[in-house]
């Protein structure tokens, strides 16, 4: 048997392994990123919750959050700007809490809230409370996020994208 290569054949073989290469990479996370200073959140090493405000230009998310030992249990409320606000739907929205360690570097992160699909903006609640247990080492926390806002439909629809990367 003869086999004839075709460039087909390895244009096709490289446009797998890049597709396939930014798969891994979105399922690994910021694991291993290094956090900005002005985004990193130290954790109390004190007993009883501690609260914060975590502000964008698109979002304030208002927070407490209580460490046990290596758990800790977030609750909080999210609330979308003005900006956001004028559109009708929220196509989606999730919010992710990096854990880091005394050097800003991610060691692990979690899904704190994901909203429903094309949820009214009127309508939507935007709170969570949710428990993890944290990564060894971990010292302070980040938050990220990314989502969409629509008004209206078919061609005289239109749409923002939004995100915030810690």
């Amino acid at each position: 048997m003869r086999y004839v290569i075709n460039i087909k054949h390895i244009v096709t073989g490289v446009i797998c392994i890049i597709c396939l290469h930014g798969c891994i990479a979105s399922m690994t996370g910021w694991k291993g990123h290094i956090v900005r200073k002005d985004n990193r959140i130290p954790l109390e090493e004190t007993a009883g919750k501690a609260s914060g405000v975590w502000k964008t230009g698109d979002l304030t998310l208002k927070y407490d959050y209580l460490v046990k030992g290596d758990k800790i249990q977030l609750d909080g409320e999210t609330t979308l700007t003005d900006k956001l606000t004028h559109f009708t739907t929220l196509d989606h929205l999730s919010i992710m809490v990096q854990f880091l360690d005394r050097q800003g570097v991610v060691l692990g992160h979690e899904i704190l809230y994901i909203s429903p699909f094309r949820a009214s903006i009127p309508m939507v609640r935007l709170s969570f409370s949710r428990s993890f247990v944290m990564p060894s080492e971990t010292a302070s926390m980040s938050f990220s996020y990314s989502g969409k806002v629509s008004d209206g439909g078919g061609d005289d629809g239109i749409d923002w994208d939004f995100w915030s990367t810690p």
